[in-house]
């Protein structure tokens, strides 16, 4: 028969599982969202666990040596989890020694006396206080975590560093429940920090690639896009066509039935240029209030003015504007080839708008207009066509 296991051994038990599964929890989040911060908690807590067994089996490490490698990796982590806050700099680099210098040294000074071991857990709480003091009212809400996170770490350490006689299961035991304590409250921490970082460069990503009003790309992305289709004209013969649409009775809307109106057109054109495009690779951006630039990508000329072009026209006049019940929206476009020179996009851009404030201004019927590729390249200005 199998020898029943005492109660604080299974609690020992649980205690060192959960720890694991907190490393596991750790490592597939810090490689799913390239946290380093989860990675170093890994590592501290795969460290916590190996102190609670050196307390508890016959090992040639002392734990008090084994212990100070804690609070050791968790000085590393916490450098990364405070790294946002302003002012810091003296305190990080007195825990950046502390725990990457001091501690080692110390846990190796401790196999010949305990005392070592004791002024490094000092000097150790001593820095990370003053570094969280400093960095709390930058860190909220996660950094509350923290707090019984350390609390935790300096009672574990307390239990391992100032024991006197052969540690017992009641020890292990306490201080596998005091390291669990510590290591989920980071784990805990840190995962909240990382979603609140992750959401805030969401928002900054957002600024720079969506337009706040219509939905539609920045000017900035339509760039990228265009310089990208560059280059698969040239290494693969790939064509793309830009192109300006302009929402020619916009003027009109806006004085017939106020700015109100006008701003829902605007709505309305995104939306159905955004529909009218063939394939999710092409991209509408919003350029000014009344022109949204588009790329299309592996069409010609011809073929771009036939299909994309056309649906875009189509869709201006499907229906009527909800805002302006007896309008439609009536776009005029100009469009060219996106050239394999080294023309900007920026450039580019500039010679289509001038191009179409002339057919704007001439009243042509036609509402597609098509620039020659050597018009495009050649003109900088075309006030002079």
């Amino acid at each position: 028969m199998t020898e029943k296991l005492a109660p604080g051994q299974l609690w020992l038990g649980a205690c060192v599982g959960a720890q694991l599964l907190v490393v596991l929890f750790c490592v597939i989040k810090a490689n799913a969202y390239r946290e380093r911060p989860l990675l170093l908690h890994a590592v501290a807590t795969l460290m916590g666990v190996l102190t609670v067994q050196t307390l508890i089996g016959r090992y040639a490490v002392q734990p008090r040596a084994a212990f100070l490698l804690v609070p050791a990796l968790a000085g590393l982590q916490l450098l990364d989890l405070v790294s946002h806050a302003g002012g810091l700099r003296t305190a990080r680099r007195w825990l950046l020694g502390v725990s990457a210098v001091a501690l080692p040294l110390l846990a190796g000074a401790s196999l010949a006396s305990p005392w070592f071991s004791v002024a490094g857990m000092v000097l150790w709480t001593a820095v990370v206080a003053i570094v969280l003091a400093r960095a709390w009212p930058q860190s909220q809400p996660w950094v509350w975590w923290l707090l019984p996170a350390h609390i935790a770490l300096v009672l574990a350490a307390a239990s391992v560093l100032t024991g006197t006689g052969a540690p017992d299961l009641d020890d292990a035991l306490r201080l596998g429940a005091l390291l669990t304590v510590w290591s989920a409250s980071i784990y805990v921490a840190t995962g909240w920090r990382g979603r609140i970082q992750g959401e805030t460069r969401a928002r900054v990503n957002a600024r720079t690639t969506v337009d706040p009003l219509t939905g539609l790309a920045t000017p900035l992305v339509l760039a990228e896009r265009t310089q990208a289709a560059r280059h698969l004209t040239k290494r693969y013969g790939h064509p793309s066509v830009l192109m300006v649409v302009h929402i020619e009775n916009l003027g009109a809307i806006g004085a017939e039935f106020g700015p109100e109106a006008a701003e829902s057109a605007v709505l309305a054109a995104a939306s159905r240029v955004r529909d009218a495009l063939l394939r999710e690779g092409d991209v509408a951006a919003r350029l000014t209030h009344a022109r949204i630039g588009v790329l299309a990508e592996g069409v010609a000329p011809g073929q771009a003015a036939s299909t994309v072009a056309t649906r875009i026209l189509s869709a201006g006049l499907k229906e009527p504007l909800a805002a302006a019940p007896a309008e439609y929206l009536r776009f005029r476009i100009v469009l060219a080839a996106v050239p394999v020179d080294d023309t900007s996009p920026k450039q580019l851009l500039h010679r289509l708008n001038a191009r179409l404030d002339q057919e704007v201004q001439g009243g042509s019927e036609r509402r597609i207009a098509t620039v020659a590729a050597e018009d495009l390249l050649i003109r900088t200005d075309f006030n002079s066509l």
